[in-house]
């Protein structure tokens, strides 16, 4: 059925609010960031920022949402690369968005719907690791401990801001290598 008028204006309303939070967000972060300055940017009143958003939570995990979906797309490309490359590849898209990791595992102590959308996340890439691990032919039961292992890795790497580019390389091919040493 055709959206009538309405619904793409409040689409496109929507589209627009999200940039500005987006861009504020991932510039000057979470906590920096007021509703009203939010508000501000996007070119609305405060009060209509609840018309489309319930609260600042669900804010950020509209923006989590496209964030994964565009690295999501852009895995498709790259896929094909070694474990170690994809590795790499996943510890840059997280450095292009300071601050979101430390931001969504502090939120989640006090917003149910972040602790959720966290979980959901780390199940995703979990899943895609596991995938990935079993192509290399390694038995699923080793793949699922090999994922949670990547990821506290990826985690801790990011959260501590862990070594320059040559470590993190060196990083990732160690364990990398660990991991696909015990193939089926």
């Amino acid at each position: 059925m055709a959206k009538n008028r309405r619904e793409i204006d409040s689409e496109h309303k929507r589209q627009e609010i999200l940039l500005a939070a987006r861009q504020l967000l991932l510039a000057e972060g979470y906590d920096a960031t007021s509703m009203s300055r939010l508000a501000k940017e996007a070119g609305v009143a405060p009060n209509t920022l609840y018309w489309y958003f319930k609260d600042k939570d669900e804010l950020l995990i509209a923006i989590l949402d496209e964030l994964v979906a565009e690295a999501l797309a852009e895995y498709l490309s790259i896929q094909e690369q070694s474990l170690d490359q994809q590795l790499l590849w996943l510890l840059d898209k997280f450095d292009a968005v300071p601050h979101v990791i430390t931001t969504v595992h502090n939120r989640m102590n006090f917003a149910e719907s972040i602790k959720i959308w966290h979980q959901r996340f780390h199940f995703m890439l979990e899943s895609l690791v596991v995938n990935q691990l079993m192509l290399h032919g390694l038995k699923q039961e080793e793949c699922v401990i090999a994922a949670k292992i990547a990821t506290f890795v990826v985690e801790g790497l990011l959260s501590h801001h862990a070594g320059d580019a040559c470590e993190r390389e060196t990083i990732a091919n160690f364990l990398i290598s660990k991991i696909t040493s015990n193939r089926g």
